[in-house]
């Protein structure tokens, strides 16, 4: 890997670490639908008006089909299952279960793409697998039923994120990392917009609110997700996939937890215990083995 992708790769590991941070500040106060909806609406209008200055975006009319499973795998599955996770599960942790995603990209490599799993990689998953148990078996971090569900939405979301990318590999890999990201965000924000504006702000506690009582600190925190963490984070996400192909390019993975953790730390006075640091390395150890990068 050239040391311009390594950086890239770099900044977008402390954006999207950033991200889990955003989502524990704003889930819980308006609701996942509104968080997934915000996220992917800012995003989309900031990037649309790039791709008309450029007329790109008349171009994209025959790519619409691809574009919608796009959005839908990229971004509202996913986005709503760690919005809802969001509303009971530290950011450090969600950072760690999303470093899962590599491990579910080999599974899809091999299960649509035909990549093979030799044994180390098998190995690796094995591995990772084992480091998600190790973190489940920390009872301080999870311990009831609520915490259980949202961490198979956590996995499910990871998921999710592995099956886009082998998909825009495959279906979108003759547009721009610009058009595809845009093309695809406009897609989920039109699939979430409305119903999130219909429904409004849904707090985790307490009564209900209309949009003109969500506080400042929230519609921070979301244009961070949409500014930062989505239209910025995807560009640089899709520029990789092309630079590198997919499986390289989901071992951004590996560094997420470690921005994820620091920023929780940092601003959300969130605790970093030893079971989260030995289940990050055993899940990165599996992870590495699990991609063929080590």
């Amino acid at each position: 890997m050239k040391a311009r992708d390594a950086l890239e790769m770099l900044l977008l590991a402390a954006v999207w670490g950033a991200s889990f941070m955003f989502l524990r500040m704003a889930a819980p106060v308006v609701g996942s639908l509104a968080v997934a909806a915000m996220r992917v609406t800012g995003a989309a209008l900031l990037l649309l008006p790039v791709l008309m200055w450029r007329g790109d975006l008349a171009r994209l009319k025959p790519w619409l089909p691809a574009l919608v499973v796009s959005a839908l795998l990229s971004y509202v599955l996913p986005f709503l299952g760690l919005s809802q996770a969001a509303r009971s599960l530290p950011a450090g942790l969600l950072s760690i279960l999303n470093a899962t995603t590599p491990l579910w990209g080999a599974l899809v490599g091999w299960w649509w793409a035909g990549e093979r799993l030799s044994a180390g990689r098998l190995l690796g998953l094995a591995i990772g697998i084992g480091g998600v148990a190790l973190l489940a078996a920390d009872r301080s971090q999870i311990g009831s039923g609520a915490s259980w569900q949202a961490v198979a939405l956590c996995l499910g979301s990871t998921l999710m994120y592995a099956l886009a990318v082998h998909h825009a590999k495959r279906h979108l890999s003759a547009l721009s990392p610009v058009s595809v990201s845009a093309g695809s965000l406009g897609c989920a924000a039109l699939m979430l917009a409305l119903p999130a504006w219909w429904l409004g702000p849904r707090p985790a506690q307490g009564p209900t609110m209309g949009w003109d009582q969500v506080p400042a600190t929230t519609w921070g925190a979301v244009l961070g997700l949409a500014v930062l963490c989505t239209a910025l984070a995807y560009l640089l996400f899709y520029r990789l996939i092309a630079r590198v192909g997919p499986t390289k390019a989901l071992t951004v993975t590996f560094l997420i937890p470690v921005f994820g953790m620091l920023w929780g730390s940092l601003f959300l006075n969130e605790q970093v215990s030893a079971s989260m640091m030995a289940s990050t390395t055993v899940i990165v150890l599996g992870t590495l083995l699990s991609s063929g990068a080590w």
